[in-house]
Parts: C-alpha cells; sequence; structure tokens
C-alpha cells in the first residue's frame, strides 16, 4: 500500500491554514483534481462528520466517501475513505513555528480489484497532488493575506 509523508512551512498562523483545511466544500478551489466536495450530514465538523468527494483521477473520476476520524482543532484532522476499489487514508497535523507553521499531511492509498496493478502509479500521483496542494494552499492563503 502506497503510502507517504508531505511537510510544508507557511508564513500565517496554525489557525489561519486549519480555516482553510477545515473548508472542505472549498477545497477544489486549491486542489488539483479535486472536483467536488459535498457534506453528507450537518452541524460543526467533527469525528464521524461525512463528505462525498469527486476526484478526477487520470482517466476517470472516482467518487469516494469520506469520513473524519480524528479532529482536533487547530491542531489534527484525520480522514479515511472509500469509492469503489479505492481506499484512502490522511492525517493533517499543524504545529507553530516562529514564522507561521508547518503542516504535516501523512497519506495512503490502497486498491483492490484489476485498479491494484496501478498501485505504483498511484502513490506517485497522489504524492505529487499533495504536494501541488500544498503549493496552491501557499499561493491561496499569500493571495488572501495580500487582500487583507
Amino acid at each position: 500500500m502506497p503510502s507517504g509523508t508531505v511537510v510544508a512551512e507557511f508564513p500565517v498562523p496554525a489557525e489561519r491554514v486549519w480555516e482553510v483545511i477545515t473548508d472542505l466544500e472549498n477545497a477544489p478551489t486549491w486542489v488539483p483534481d479535486l472536483v467536488s466536495v459535498q457534506r453528507l450530514d450537518s452541524g460543526p465538523m467533527q469525528v464521524g462528520s461525512r463528505f462525498k468527494e469527486v476526484v478526477n483521477i487520470p482517466g476517470r473520476k472516482v467518487e469516494v466517501t469520506v469520513t473524519i476520524d480524528e479532529f482536533d482543532a487547530p491542531r489534527r484532522i484525520a480522514h479515511s475513505g472509500k469509492g469503489g476499489s479505492v481506499n484512502i487514508g490522511g492525517r493533517t497535523t499543524l504545529v507553530e513555528t516562529p514564522d507561521g507553521c508547518r503542516l504535516t499531511n501523512e497519506w495512503s492509498v490502497e486498491l483492490s480489484g484489476l485498479l491494484k496493478l496501478a498501485t505504483p502509479v498511484a502513490g506517485t500521483w497522489t504524492h505529487n497532488n499533495i504536494e501541488a496542494s500544498m503549493a496552491a494552499l501557499r499561493e491561496k492563503l499569500e493571495r488572501d493575506e495580500k487582500s487583507a
């Protein structure tokens, strides 16, 4: 099962990064290949909250039902998800630094059925997508700071 860690530094407080990364329905504005996110329940986000994500994986769109497994604002959020032959997992941790904050994203992806043959490609794609997401998040935060 491919897994990995991506670490990024941001020149803003952890609370600001937390606001953006937990606004999941707006995540497609800065997460490459994330087509849409829809909340499947109501109320404040918490352990057990559920979302439907549509992800544009090369060659196809995959619908994944995501469940929040950990929620410790503004420090940590973790999720797991399943969509067809795709199982995903992730944990994002924020730590304050003297210049802002550090975000650590741990991820995993598991494919089953015929898709299992694409496991090596899925790991590379996921890692590259998360790195691109961190770059896009940085740009979004910088734009937001300039317009504030």
